[in-house]
């Protein structure tokens, strides 16, 4: 009688185990190592916060959302959690661009790494740290304004807010897969950010904006996450619940092309 001491047991990797689990690794070390990128994803958020309870709140006061009154940092800390949520998936989708510039890519699919595991892992732990972010920017808001929102209506937030990061982080990376020249890269997502903000309802109301920007806001994601973090802070999933489902689309398709594109790339290695 001999053992078989080769082979071992037939059992498939799982998400804590695995080619997922160790790409999962990497790219927490990728993202969190350059305490750079992850302060400008932070601190202009956290200057915003500051300015606006100093300053910016007293002197606009009150302002007319749907039809009522609310204050203008009940307003406007949606778009502040946008702009932090948009640095960090800057922060995401730059990582990935010098990534196919190095042709680290080669490297990594020269070892027994499916390429599924490697897109998902890269997927799941840029939207968690794009999440992270926008929480801890939450967090500094909570410090410097008082809301008397109820707790359905936190919830609703919170609940926007993930799908809010699941959608931006997305798009950043759908765009640093079709881009090849790295100075256009790096001027596009540079530039991209702000253009999308101020281009959006964020710190002004929809009605009060120019008529070409009221219609093109219409095709810029930023309004469907701002809409969808505001209408869950002020009125709760009930109106809340038609962005999100937007958000879920937009992320469920900029995911999708990620796949193939990196797909694309693979078989061309």
């Amino acid at each position: 009688m001999t053992a078989d001491l080769v082979s071992g047991p037939a059992t498939g990797p799982t998400l804590l185990r695995g080619d997922i689990a160790a790409t999962m690794y990497r790219e927490y070390l990728l993202l969190t190592r350059n305490r750079t990128n992850l302060l400008l994803a932070i601190t202009p958020s956290a200057v915003y916060l500051l300015l606006f309870a100093t300053s910016l709140s007293r002197l606009i006061g009150d302002v007319r959302y749907e039809g009522r009154l609310v204050s203008y940092p009940e307003f406007a800390v949606p778009a502040l959690l946008l702009s932090s949520m948009l640095a960090a998936a800057t922060t995401a989708g730059t990582s990935l661009f010098q990534e196919r510039l190095g042709r680290m890519d080669v490297e990594l699919w020269s070892y027994p790494l499916r390429r599924g595991s490697y897109v998902a892992g890269k997927l799941i732990v840029s939207t968690l740290l794009i999440l992270a972010q926008s929480l801890a920017a939450l967090g500094v808001s909570l410090l410097v304004f008082t809301f008397r929102w109820p707790p359905s209506h936190w919830a609703a937030i919170l609940c926007g807010i993930t799908v809010a990061s699941m959608a931006f982080n997305g798009l950043y990376l759908l765009l640093a897969t079709l881009f090849k020249d790295f100075q256009r890269f790096t001027v596009t997502i540079n530039v991209l950010a702000p253009t999308l903000l101020f281009a959006s309802p964020s710190f002004y109301p929809a009605p009060q904006m120019a008529p070409v920007l009221r219609w093109l806001s219409w095709a810029n994601p930023v309004t469907y996450g701002i809409r969808c973090i505001r209408d869950g802070a002020l009125n709760g999933f009930g109106a809340a619940w038609p962005w999100m489902l937007t958000l879920l689309a937009i992320a469920a398709v900029a995911c999708a092309l990620i796949g193939r594109s990196l797909m694309a790339r693979a078989r061309e290695i």
